[in-house]
C-alpha cells in the first residue's frame, strides 16, 4: 500500500519534478518537496481508507462505467449503464452481405454489442441528466448507471433537471424504482412529440409492453408535479439547447451545450452501431419507427458533425461515448474518439475543432 500512496503523490507532483526523475526513483523526495519526514508518511487512515477502497472491486469486473470531460464551464461525466446485443439481420437498408462485410471490416461479430450510454452535466450550479439508462427494464447485462454515478462522485439527491431524448426503456427506464422516483429532487423533461406518442392511448394497444413501461417510468414525478413537456427546438432552461432528430422515435431529440469556443451535441440514438452506420448512414436498425426519416436524420446529422467539429456525445456510441466525426468519403464518416489524455485540458490545449 505504501508504494501505492507514493507513486499518487509522485504522479500529483509531476508540475515540479521532472518524469524521468520520478520513475528513476529517489531517496530525498522529502527534501525536493520540502515535506518532513512525518508528512512524508501515510497515515494509517488514508493507508485502510486506500486498502478498503482496493477491495470493493472484484478482479473479473470492468471498471468503474464513468468518464470526465472538461468543456468550458462544464465537467461532462459519461455513466455506462451496459449494453445490448444487436444481430445483424436487425438492421436494414441494405444487404446483409454488405453490412455483414462492413461489421467484419471492423472486426466486429454478427451479434455486436451496443453501449448504453447516459450523460452528466455540471455546470457550477445544477446538475443534468440527459437519459437514465434501462435500470431492471432490460435484463442484467444493463442497469448499472446508480452504480456508475455514485462511483463519480454524485448522488442521485444531487440532479436537478432530467432531459430524455426519447422514451425507450434503455433512456427512461432508471427514472423510477418499485413505484418510487430515483432521482428525487428532479424535474424531468420530455419533449411534447415525444409525450403525444408513447403517452397516447393507442399505443397501450399496439405497443403495450414499452406504454406500460413508460407509464410506469413517469407516473411518480408526474403525480407531484415534477414532470414538464417542451417544444423541441427550443431551450428548455438556459443552457439547453434541444434539437428535434425525428426517426428513432416521432420526437426523438438531442440536446447541445456550448461553453467558451467549444459545443456538445448529446445525440441519442442517432447511431447504434459505429462499425455500419458511420460508413454507410442509409443503415438502419428495426427498432426505427420510421425508417426512411431516421435515415435521413442521421446522414444531416453526420454531414453537419463532420463540417462543425462540435463534440458528439451518444447514447449508442462505444464508451466513453464522446468524439468527434470526420468525412471519409462523400457520405460517409469515420468515429474519432476523444482522446483520454486530453479530456481534462483546456479546450486550447487539445486537438482543434477543425482537426488541424
Amino acid at each position: 500500500m505504501a508504494l501505492q500512496f507514493w507513486r499518487a503523490r509522485g504522479v500529483r507532483a509531476l508540475g515540479v519534478l521532472s518524469v524521468p526523475l520520478l520513475l528513476a526513483g529517489c531517496a530525498n523526495w522529502p527534501l525536493l518537496t520540502g515535506e518532513t519526514e512525518d508528512q512524508a508518511t501515510p497515515s494509517a487512515e488514508a493507508a485502510e481508507a486506500a486498502e478498503h477502497a482496493a477491495s470493493a472491486y472484484n478482479r473479473n469486473d470492468q471498471s468503474p462505467g464513468f468518464f470526465r470531460m472538461k468543456m468550458g464551464k462544464y465537467l461532462v461525466t459519461v455513466l455506462y449503464d451496459g449494453s445490448f446485443e444487436i444481430n445483424s439481420k436487425l438492421m436494414k437498408g441494405r444487404t446483409q452481405a454488405n453490412i455483414i462485410n462492413l461489421l467484419k471490416l471492423s472486426k466486429q461479430p454478427r451479434d455486436v454489442r451496443t453501449s448504453v450510454n447516459a450523460f452528466l452535466l455540471d455546470d457550477g450550479e445544477n446538475v443534468i441528466l440527459i437519459d437514465t439508462g434501462a435500470a431492471e427494464a432490460l435484463g442484467a447485462s444493463m442497469g448499472k448507471l446508480a452504480t456508475s454515478l455514485q462511483m463519480s462522485g454524485y448522488k442521485a439527491e444531487n440532479v436537478r433537471y432530467v432531459f430524455l431524448t426519447h422514451l425507450h426503456p434503455d433512456h427512461d427506464g432508471g427514472l423510477s424504482t418499485d413505484g418510487k422516483m430515483v432521482f428525487p429532487n428532479a424535474m424531468v423533461y420530455v419533449p411534447e412529440q415525444e409525450a403525444a406518442y408513447w403517452l397516447g392511448s393507442e399505443r397501450g394497444k399496439d405497443n403495450k409492453p414499452v406504454y406500460q413501461g413508460v407509464q410506469s417510468s413517469l407516473a411518480a414525478y408526474k403525480d407531484v408535479g415534477r414532470l414538464q413537456q417542451f417544444e423541441a427546438g427550443t431551450s428548455p432552461i438556459p443552457g439547453i439547447q434541444s434539437v428535434l432528430m425525428p426517426g428513432h422515435t416521432p420526437g426523438h431529440t438531442g440536446y447541445r451545450i456550448r461553453s467558451g469556443r467549444e459545443s456538445m451535441l448529446i445525440w441519442g440514438d442517432v447511431v447504434h452501431n459505429v462499425a455500419t452506420q458511420f460508413a454507410d448512414p442509409a443503415i438502419t436498425v428495426e427498432f426505427d419507427l420510421d425508417q426512411a426519416k431516421a435515415r435521413m436524420t442521421r446522414a444531416k446529422v453526420l454531414r453537419e458533425a463532420a463540417q462543425s467539429g462540435e463534440w458528439i456525445a451518444g447514447s449508442h456510441l462505444p464508451f466513453p461515448a464522446i468524439g468527434r466525426v470526420q468525412a471519409a468519403g462523400k457520405t460517409s464518416y469515420r468515429w474519432l474518439p476523444i482522446d483520454y489524455s486530453q479530456a481534462m485540458m483546456e479546450a486550447d490545449n487539445r486537438q482543434p475543432t477543425g482537426g488541424k
